[in-house]
């Protein structure tokens, strides 16, 4: 791979883009939490968030006192910078690159958990999906623990190679790395799909339009979002020659880690909006109907039409589960248990 000229993308501005991911994924948390805040306390998948965000948030500060040792390196690279002092910076450049590893699979993680949270809402009470549910979630527990585990050992079996000049550029370890970036690419996206994947069968078989199938199918079809983003920063990493473009894998694992977060919380915010609209369509026919002039009889008509549809649906009341969409469920849930949002997946990649 090309190495990059250290102007072509400058310090300021990857600094920039750091801290704009960040930033648009914190007003989206924070919206999604304010407007939870006033219908019921923190649940788990609000846990699972906010860590998400506070791993977010320390892997973008350690991206910014990396920036200067990333930049002298590119420049050592596209021959703009002196080689003088290229092992301090080294050394120092990947003294963060390892707890930022780590920091962008828990992010990550953390967004799978918070999706498995909202899952356990829906499907508590499914004896066959709980099931499902339970070995989805083992699995992507051992799931991140692998990841951790081919990371820590790609630089052979004492982890003190990881941060040393040179120490890290055999064969061997070469190998072990890129394994390691196969099998976490892999397992991210192999879980991400399975996450999507669960809900379907209840989408397919609810009786709701197709518009509003469509739309339950998109809301849990965003992990594609973080697929892609998986696949694009893997390209990055998995190089035919020795060095890395370390200035691009910032900003795509910059990228990837913040999307994970934003992606989980537009499932909260869907409901929201679903909520929003169906309080303003109620508001819109309350009006019509208190600014309409009844006759006597048009009066006595609609109260019996009102009164014979008030007793079908105390009549249906017990066939509601059955008869809800996905988002009605989700909404029906949250509500009684005074907890309106819920929180979305995503999964990436590992870095040399």
């Amino acid at each position: 791979m090309d190495t990059i000229d250290a102007a072509t993308v400058p310090e300021d501005t990857l600094r920039a883009i750091i801290w704009t991911c960040f930033g648009t994924a914190f007003v989206l948390v924070a919206l999604r939490t304010a407007v939870r805040a006033r219908t019921s306390s923190p649940t788990v998948d609000d846990y699972c968030i906010f860590f998400a965000l506070t791993c977010l948030l320390s892997l973008c500060v350690l991206e910014t006192i990396q920036l200067p040792s990333l930049y002298y390196i590119a420049g050592v690279l596209a021959g703009t910078a002196p080689i003088v002092g290229i092992i301090e910076e080294t050394e120092r450049y990947l003294l963060f690159q390892f707890p930022i590893v780590i920091l962008y699979w828990s992010t990550l993680w953390s967004v799978k958990a918070a999706f498995l949270t909202l899952y356990w809402k829906i499907f508590r009470d499914l004896p066959v999906y709980r099931r499902v549910w339970y070995l989805l979630a083992l699995f992507c527990l051992l799931a991140y623990g692998g990841c951790l585990v081919t990371l820590t050992v790609s630089c052979g079996g004492d982890v003190k190679n990881f941060f040393g000049f040179a120490t890290c550029a055999k064969p061997e370890h070469v190998w072990a790395s890129n394994f390691s970036v196969y099998f976490s690419t892999t397992i991210d996206v192999f879980t991400d799909l399975c996450i999507m994947a669960m809900p379907l069968r209840l989408i397919y078989n609810v009786k709701v339009t197709l518009r509003q199938k469509v739309g339950l199918v998109a809301v849990f079809g965003l992990g594609f979002v973080m697929i892609a983003f998986a696949i694009i920063r893997a390209k990055q990493v998995l190089v035919e020659k020795m060095f890395v473009n370390l200035t691009l894998l910032m900003i795509w694992s910059t990228l990837a880690a913040s999307i994970s977060v934003i992606v989980g919380t537009l499932p909260a915010l869907k409901v929201l909006i679903t909520v929003h609209s169906r309080n303003s369509a109620n508001r819109s026919n309350q009006h019509s109907a208190g600014g309409s002039k009844l006759t006597g009889k048009q009066s006595i008509s609609k109260s019996v039409r009102m009164g014979s549809i008030s007793k079908e649906k105390k009549s249906m009341q017990g066939s509601l589960d059955a008869m809800e969409s996905q988002e009605e469920i989700l909404v029906q849930h949250d509500v009684v248990s005074f907890s309106l949002f819920s929180s979305k997946p995503f999964g990436l990649v590992d870095i040399n």
